[in-house]
């Protein structure tokens, strides 16, 4: 950085002023209310290290001390379109977890004050890891976007692991046959169930499927399309969560046929979906909330996850089961390889083998 020191005495006092230049503008920032050029030249170093520190950053005096809760509209605006209605709501949710901290201009906000507002909260040490997770992004695009900032204080924070053993919630195949029974008689909803147990698809992924994407003679479901929450209580066909998402997912005899049945006895909707879209979000909660009677701590979407570990105990093979899911392999391994009774067994003889 260029830069030049002056003084200037102005009513019986010495004044210091430092000249920069930050790409082809001049600058300065001054200090005044020394008693001698002496004493104003001692400061000198503390008043570049003042520059140093802001150089670059933005002039804007409504960002420039702007807090990390009134910054979150400005993120939210600018990437409305390329994340999710709920992807949002879980970064306004994280940065609204900072209570008061929340309100500390984003110049100002510190690694310490960050991680001292998570871990105030009452939480588990997986909720708070997944609340940092939406935080620094936010203050990532302060920094990137509009020089709010030099330092993104969330990024590199290393919160305590939790040592508390997991527990994946899936179905068992007794379990799995017990809930099919149980709704037999709504039609709707046993289809729903069928298709999350038999394809690993998410419920959005379910709710949102078109009868265009099933490939009879090819027993194949592509997955291009979702429906999800675009608003508050708001829904509609959108993209898939992820790029990973859209995939072509091989479909057993026992769903196409369940499938066809449901065809033959529904009306052909207005969308083209095989599902009326006006009614997913009440048949959604339904579900769960059977679900949630006849076997605690589960949901619909455990129905995925019971689908991945029985996937992945039959195959072995992770990236098969990665592509399937339309997930990546790391969330594969770190979910699912765990909880797979037959991967432990495989593993069991094999070191049994060893020497």
């Amino acid at each position: 950085m260029e830069y030049s020191f002056s003084y200037r005495e102005k009513n019986g006092s010495v004044c210091l002023i430092l000249s920069y230049k930050v790409g082809k503008r001049w600058k300065q920032k001054t200090k005044q209310g020394f008693k001698t050029q002496r004493e104003a030249r001692k400061y000198q170093d503390t008043l570049l290290a003042q520059v140093k520190e802001t150089a670059g950053l933005t002039d804007d005096i409504r960002l420039k001390d702007i807090s990390l809760r009134d910054f979150f509209p400005i993120f939210a605006r600018d990437r409305e379109n390329a994340l999710a209605y709920n992807t949002l709501r879980n970064y306004h949710d994280g940065i609204a977890s900072l209570g008061s901290v929340a309100d500390i201009p984003i110049r100002d906000l510190t690694t310490a004050e960050i991680v001292n507002a998570l871990m105030a909260s009452e939480c588990k040490p997986s909720s708070r890891k997944s609340r940092l997770r939406f935080i620094t992004p936010v203050l990532e695009h302060a920094l990137k976007m509009y020089n709010i900032i030099k330092v993104n204080p969330a990024k590199g924070i290393k919160l305590p692991q939790d040592k508390t053993p997991k527990t994946l919630r899936a179905f068992t195949r007794e379990e799995l046959a017990a809930l099919l029974k149980l709704l037999e008689p709504w039609p709707l909803r046993h289809l729903v169930v069928t298709l999350g147990a038999g394809t690993g698809m998410r419920f959005g992924e379910i709710a949102g499927l078109p009868w265009a994407a099933i490939d009879w003679d090819k027993q194949t479901i592509t997955v291009r399309q979702q429906y999800a929450q675009s608003a508050h209580n708001q829904y509609s066909i959108g993209p898939c969560k992820t790029a990973n998402s859209n995939r072509i997912i091989p479909a057993s005899a026992a769903v196409l046929q369940e499938l066809k049945t449901w065809q033959r006895s529904q009306p052909l909707t207005i969308t083209g979906t095989v599902f009326p879209l006006d009614r997913m979000p009440t048949e959604r909660t339904s579900i769960n909330t059977l679900i949630r009677k006849h076997f605690p701590g589960r949901s619909l979407h455990s129905l995925r996850h019971t689908f991945a570990t029985l996937l992945l105990s039959r195959t072995g093979d992770i990236n098969l089961v990665a592509h399937i899911l339309g997930d990546t392999v790391a969330t594969v391994s770190a979910i699912y390889v765990n909880y797979t009774e037959d991967i432990n067994q495989v593993a069991v003889k094999a070191i049994g083998s060893l020497y």
